[in-house]
């Protein structure tokens, strides 16, 4: 949307492009809102790009007025910076909800807003949503309702609107759109100096026809508005959809209300549509709501105070299976950089020189440039140093490559421009290396999905010298650690999937790297869900240069709206018993508090 738009576009502030203009004096980001269940309350979830959302994990506003639910709910960011909230309250209500906040944590007084109240035959009053009328300044509440017609064999659902300048008084209910078949979930958003509305043809259940989300446009935010011929989405069972522009595209998301989950489309015209679900990651269980901008500092405060219930993560943004390492005077951490369904392509690399403030170094290898024989799925990396060189050990489309570089932090080349490991020629799933070099000099690679597997590598740690060996973990799943402490090898692995909350960690110990490894009867497991920390392993381990002081950074579902495919690193202090025990570790005590100078490091080693 051009910055030379008319100020009076300003107005219509649902536009989402309309918000963008006011990023020049502060930079944006998108909020969505949605409700749960039958309309439980207000929840937000946010994004810096429109595609990549994260639920805030809180109800902001519970509803008090009509029926006491909170559907559908629409937010209008005024040009004085007031929030406008309206939703539906009730499933046979005349009226809806409405309030108003400045910070969308703190509100007004609810209200309910008549609108349809003494209208002949009316028996719904739906998703409402509300606009700034250009031309006038007046506020345009756009609705649906069900109306039994005198004489008409049912009721029939059409959009309607009415003006009000003080929430006080409003006009008349008047039909906005009539496109002559029933019609819900009406939404508008300008766009390429147009007005799109966007409505959902009522499904007929019985017969199993779902009706079509279909635009329409107009000059005017009032109308009249000409349908399109293409619909966005057709013989689908959706509804609900909520449009947001991003300069020269339109994202459309809707609502798959019997699955339980959302589909995105996206066009540049209105008019052709491209399926781009897959490239969006929407809060799961969320339901029917709608997109606006916010600026970014407030959401940022909204996403702090959500945060507040777990220890502050080691590393920013979403990262995960992270492997720390320390190399001089310096601690390294190599992680997964997370993306929507595990789709990463670059590997990034954090340093620090007392564990407390880290510095993101660089993206030293991106698959899709770096890579010959893979673009996509860049995960659970390793880097171990031998003879001044540094190798790095990765995961590419379930194959494991090995580069080397002359630095911790790059560049790397692709040593084999090919897989060191090929998951066709391995029976476990060929993931998450781990390089360990023993006393004696002699290195391995442990691997391994569903079953532990260990490799022998050569001097040059870029082969192997013979075949590789399985042996046994206790409830083994994947991300095996393993180091070296008065003579004993402590193996350290993680249990259950990813994605659940009780994703944890398991330990062992052996007299050889090969096991067998013998885990305790108690206390077997050793980091696990507690609190808001959950799906808490995916560990590595280091020891402070020259101590028997041991962290273990391991990632967790990130606070707040975290889940498998959105975690974040943190760092725990691991201690032992007089025994050698590894004692559990509690996932919501911070390995630092605030002010604490951490683990520096003097020529190679830690403080006394």
């Amino acid at each position: 949307m051009s910055s030379r738009l008319r100020f009076s576009h300003l107005l219509c502030s649902a536009t989402l492009a309309c918000s963008a203009l006011l990023a020049k004096a502060e930079p944006t980001a998108w909020l969505f809102t949605s409700f749960r269940g039958s309309g439980d309350g207000l929840h937000l979830a946010f994004s810096p790009d429109a595609l990549d959302w994260t639920d805030l994990d809180r109800v902001f506003l519970k509803p008090e007025v009509g029926a006491k639910l909170m559907r559908d709910p629409h937010i209008l960011r005024d040009a004085d910076g007031l929030y406008r909230l309206v939703w539906t309250s009730g499933w046979k209500d005349h009226g809806i909800g409405y309030a108003t906040s400045r910070d969308l944590v703190n509100w007004s007084e609810q209200k309910f807003l008549p609108l349809m109240a003494g209208i002949p035959g009316v028996e719904t009053c739906w998703a409402p949503e509300l606009y700034r009328v250009p031309e006038t300044g007046d506020y345009a509440i756009v609705w649906s309702s069900a109306v039994r017609a005198a004489g008409a064999d049912r009721a029939r659902h059409r959009a309607y609107y009415s003006l009000t300048k003080d929430f006080t008084t409003f006009t008349p209910p008047a039909m906005l759109f009539d496109p002559g078949v029933d019609n819900i979930d009406t939404t508008i958003v300008y766009s390429d100096g147009k007005y799109r509305l966007f409505y959902k043809e009522t499904d007929d259940q019985p017969a199993g026809i779902w009706g079509a989300i279909r635009v329409a446009e107009s000059d005017r935010l009032l109308g009249p508005y000409s349908i399109l011929p293409e619909p966005a989405l057709a013989k689908e069972r959706a509804e609900g959809p909520a449009p947001v522009v991003l300069q020269d595209r339109t994202l459309l998301y809707f609502d798959y209300y019997v699955n339980h989950r959302y589909g995105v489309r996206d066009t540049r015209d209105g008019r052709a549509w491209t399926d781009v679900t897959k490239t969006a990651s929407v809060v799961p269980g969320q339901r029917h709501g709608s997109i606006f901008s916010a600026p970014a500092s407030l959401v940022e405060d909204l996403r702090r105070a959500s945060a507040a219930v777990a220890p502050a993560p080691a590393l920013p943004g979403y990262t995960a299976d992270p492997a720390i390492r320390v190399f001089g005077d310096t601690y390294y951490i190599y992680p997964t950089s997370d993306r929507p369904y595990w789709n990463t392509t670059e590997f990034a690399v954090w340093s620090s020189k007392n564990l407390v403030e880290w510095k993101k170094e660089t993206v030293f290898m991106d698959l899709t440039k770096d890579v010959s024989w893979s673009d996509n799925k860049a995960w659970a990396p390793d880097c171990i140093e031998r003879d001044g060189k540094y190798y790095f050990y990765f995961c590419a489309d379930h194959n494991i490559g090995v580069a080397v570089g002359d630095s911790p932090v790059g560049p790397f080349r692709d040593a084999l421009d090919r897989p060191l490991v090929e998951d066709s020629k391995i029976k476990t799933f060929s993931i998450d290396p781990h390089a360990f070099i023993d006393d004696d000099g002699q290195a391995y690679l442990y691997l391994g999905n569903g079953t532990p597997t260990v490799f022998k590598l050569n001097r040059d740690m870029i082969s192997f010298d013979g075949p590789h060996r399985e042996f046994q973990l206790r409830d083994f799943r994947e991300g095996i650690v393993v180091f070296k402490r008065a003579g004993k090898y402590y193996f350290m692995w993680s249990i259950d999937d990813a994605r659940s909350p009780d994703y944890r960690v398991g330990w062992g110990v052996s007299d050889s790297p090969y096991g067998p490894v013998v885990s305790p009867k108690e206390n077997f497991i050793v980091l696990r869900q507690n609190g808001a920390a959950k799906g808490t392993a995916h560990h590595s381990v280091v020891n402070v240069p020259g101590t028997d002081r041991w962290y273990v950074a391991y990632h967790r579902h990130a606070v707040p709206g975290g889940g498998g495919y959105k975690r974040e690193t943190c760092l725990v202090r691991m201690e032992f018993d007089a025994a050698g025990n590894i004692l559990p570790m509690d996932p919501m005590k911070p390995a630092f508090l605030p002010g604490d100078i951490g683990e520096p490091l003097v020529n190679g080693r830690g403080r006394p």
